[in-house]
């Protein structure tokens, strides 16, 4: 179904339109890189460098260089906070979706299902084997760093915990839906 998305040339503007997504991904989150030690960056802007994850995983499978590992990681922390963003845009409208805000946070909502669906065709691609499972760990570990160490996205705090729920679960559901996917099924 989603097929056309590794065609020559359709799969380099996919990967320019990630570039830019994470970068304009890792400006969004300039005020809370700036204000957490160095040590956290690499768990804070999560959307962000997902899309980098797929640009790099569909570079590599445009090239005839396929990374199992690398392309599973990308699809699941991509299906994982495409959904997970759009959730959050919903959850809080009255705050993301505020008339100040709502140019800004309807395009997010867009271009974050966008990255979940992109995700399935790259996660079709991959020959799952058990080293994928580690992919599960990354996503548990990022989920504990954003929750019990604070680096989760700047958002109103009212309903933290159903996100913290919610963000745990995705974490499952994400790397399950898309082992099926590898597999086939």
């Amino acid at each position: 179904m989603f097929e056309w998305i590794f065609e020559k040339p359709k799969v380099w503007i996919i990967v320019i339109v990630n570039i830019v997504g994470a970068i304009y991904g890792w400006y969004y989150y300039e005020y809370q890189l700036l204000s957490s030690p160095i040590y956290f960056w690499p768990f804070i802007p999560d959307c962000p460098n997902s899309a980098l994850l797929v640009a790099l995983a569909l570079i590599l499978t445009a090239k005839g260089k396929n990374n199992d590992f690398l392309s599973f990681l990308a699809s699941c922390n991509a299906f994982k906070y495409g959904i997970w963003t759009c959730f959050v845009i919903i959850l809080y409208a009255d705050y993301f979706l505020s008339p100040e805000r709502r140019l800004l946070y309807s395009c997010m909502f867009v271009s974050h299902a966008l990255l979940a669906l992109e995700a399935i065709p790259i996660a079709k691609s991959v020959r799952f084997s058990r080293k994928c499972f580690f992919v599960l760990v990354l996503l548990l570990l990022n989920d504990f760093m954003d929750y019990f160490l604070g680096t989760h996205p700047y958002m109103p705090l009212s309903h933290l915990k159903l996100v913290e729920a919610f963000t745990f679960f995705l974490s499952f559901f994400s790397f399950f839906v898309l082992k099926r996917a590898a597999a086939g099924i």
